[in-house]
């Protein structure tokens, strides 16, 4: 009986104790958000916390449990999978993948994270804390809302950055791998993927980072790659690949597009038979692909145009008269690129109007032009032994042969024009041309018919006759002249109305060793020409003659006074004492011995001078003298 009263007395006092530790649960509240969170394997999950507690609690240790069953009947030695003072309570799988993002409880934080996550990650989670009360009793509280966890398949992929591509610009490529989880750094890899099935990994310039990015837990990884780009990576494949701890990888594959152009490419047959169709085609490798592909005809006219990056030039029943070189032009941003292509129309042969034969003196000599294209070959028929010589000018060639014919005249020749195309042969016309040996003596006789005519001879001789007497008239007038002028002085006393005189000497080129003959002469002229012979030296006493067979070599002259034409030969005398008169140049014989001899022939001839004038100022008056003179200087 005294052992049920003390029984019921212990356990009186034991509540006692123990009911004023406990708080009311409405103090204790813990808020998830979201309730339910979906990490992907490989990645993180962040598990968003906060909680409150009473006012006299303060939190020491945070403590998560992760429960084992549905009833969530958990055990903190077993089912602990963090503890924030003694990591070696939590469970072996999760040391060093969980950790809180606050660690200071104080701020009623208590977000969670979770690396490397596994499928065996799935269930639910609690928070417990414990700490003391402001009594400084020691108070522990589990918190009886719980977290789900409902793990994923990877899905999330790595982002990769591509900047602008240029050909032959240095270019720098960005991975990011997914997640911003501080567990295990992912390896992240590169691969290149080119045409066919042909993969390369990249492992040269590239580099591996990670970055801080909310607190000291969460941590974001990222790869660089830096390559020059080229036409061959445009349309190429680049895959990023992220491999987090357990083998679980993703990855992302971008389609490179580098900007370039190369030059047009002309493909199709250049060379068409007259009649049919030509088809080419102008592409362009670029990117972006060109606004316009433009045909043209000696790059004037447009013919085809396409913006596609490829431009097709189609041109049905071509004629010879549409060869020539035709342009593909294609605009690529600043620039404009160009491609040519000659087109070659091929016809059958024509033999031109230009070819024949002609024979001369026995031998035929044939020609044949013929043009086509290709460039025809020429051949002959009816033809035996002959030389044969060939040209060729663009689409035409021309081929002659010689050949000897003999006595036949009725040779005929044909002319056969072959290429590829066609062939086709011609008669050519055959010429008869007369030697030159024949031409000559055709001549002969001609002239010989003209001889054999006596009205035609009787015409020839008064022809030759009038015109030998021409001939000796125009030689008789045109003699060598000279003429001189001398002003007479002002002093002069000469009243004569002349005070300028042109006179002329004119040597007869039908006298005989320089001997003048005086029958057609005037007056004037003899008197002129009989002083110049008194004043004139002679030779050996021969009054006026010259050695035979010499000409005239030196000039002489001689003075006229006009006073003498009005007046009587004694003023005449008087006056021809003036210092300055007019003299005509007269050319005269030169003969050495009558200079040097200078004996008694040289007094006689100045003599037979003096007389001379004389006679002549007597012979004439003053009258005519003076009429010949005017007529001579043709009325001055």
């Amino acid at each position: 009986m005294w052992v049920l009263i003390w029984a019921a007395l212990l356990l009186s006092l034991t509540e006692r104790t123990t009911c004023p530790m406990k708080a009311p649960a409405a103090a204790y509240k813990i808020t998830f958000s979201p309730a339910e969170i979906t990490p992907q394997t490989g990645l993180c999950a962040v598990i968003p916390c906060s909680f409150t507690h009473p006012d006299d609690f303060l939190a020491g240790i945070a403590i998560w449990l992760k429960c084992p069953d549905e009833q969530c009947s958990i055990k903190v030695e077993t089912d602990s999978i963090f503890h924030s003072m003694n990591c070696s309570i939590a469970q072996e799988g999760y040391r060093r993948r969980v950790a809180l993002l606050e660690t200071d409880l104080t701020k009623k934080n208590c977000s969670m994270i979770i690396n490397d996550i596994t499928k065996t990650d799935d269930g639910d989670y609690k928070l417990r804390l414990s700490g003391t009360l402001n009594s400084g009793n020691i108070s522990k509280f589990t918190y009886q809302t719980k977290l789900k966890m409902a793990v994923k398949a990877l899905t999330q992929k790595p982002s990769v950055l591509t900047p602008p591509l240029t050909e032959g610009e240095p270019a720098t490529l960005t991975c990011t791998a997914p997640g911003i989880c501080s567990g295990t750094p992912p390896n992240i890899t590169w691969t290149w993927r080119g045409t066919g099935d042909n993969i390369t990994e990249l492992r040269d310039n590239t580099t591996t980072q990670r970055r801080e990015d909310l607190t000291s837990v969460t941590t974001t990884h990222f790869s660089t790659l830096t390559f020059t780009p080229s036409a061959e990576h445009h349309t190429t494949k680049v895959t990023c690949q992220v491999t987090f701890k357990g083998k679980i990888s993703t990855e992302e594959t971008v389609t490179l597009n580098v900007t370039h152009v190369k030059e047009p490419k002309i493909s199709g047959s250049n060379t068409v038979r007259e009649g049919d169709t030509l088809n080419l085609t102008c592409s362009v490798d670029s990117y972006p692909p060109p606004p316009s592909i433009t045909w043209s005809k000696n790059g004037t006219t447009a013919l085809e145009q396409n913006n596609s990056g490829l431009a097709s030039l189609t041109i049905s029943n071509m004629t010879r008269e549409r060869a020539g070189e035709y342009v593909c032009k294609a605009q690529h941003l600043n620039r404009t690129l160009t491609a040519s292509i000659v087109v070659t129309v091929m016809y059958h042969p024509v033999i031109l109007n230009a070819s024949g034969c002609v024979i001369q003196a026995k031998v035929m000599t044939c020609v044949c032009v013929s043009q086509g294209v290709p460039l025809p070959l020429i051949g002959w028929l009816n033809t035996e032994e002959y030389s044969l010589t060939k040209s060729v000018l663009r689409s035409s060639v021309n081929t002659t042969i010689r050949m000897h014919v003999g006595n036949h005249n009725n040779t005929t020749v044909e002319c056969v024009s072959t290429n590829e195309v066609g062939r086709v042969r011609e008669k050519l016309q055959v010429t008869q041309k007369e030697s030159q040996g024949k031409q000559g003596e055709e001549v002969s006789k001609d002239i010989l018919a003209l001889l054999l005519n006596p009205p035609l001879i009787a015409a020839f001789v008064i022809g030759a006759a009038c015109s030998s007497t021409i001939c000796c008239i125009i030689l008789c007038l045109t003699g060598k002249c000279k003429r001189c002028k001398v002003r007479i002085p002002k002093e002069s006393d000469s009243k004569s109305p002349l005070t300028k005189l042109e006179m002329v000497a004119c040597e007869d080129q039908q006298t005989n060793a320089g001997q003048a003959v005086r029958g057609d002469q005037t007056p004037l002229q003899v008197v002129l020409m009989g002083g110049a012979e008194n004043t004139g030296p002679q030779t050996s006493g021969a009054a006026g003659n010259s050695a035979k067979g010499e000409e005239p070599k030196d000039v002489h002259y001689t003075t006229i006074n006009y006073s003498q034409l009005k007046k009587t030969p004694e003023e005449a005398e008087k006056k021809t004492t003036t210092s300055e008169s007019e003299y005509a140049k007269i050319k005269r014989e030169k003969k050495k011995e009558g200079y040097e001899g200078g004996g008694e022939g040289s007094g006689v001839m100045d003599e037979e001078e003096n007389e001379n004038g004389k006679l002549a100022a007597e012979t004439y008056d003053n009258t005519e003298l003076y009429s010949n003179v005017k007529a001579i200087m043709g009325g001055e």
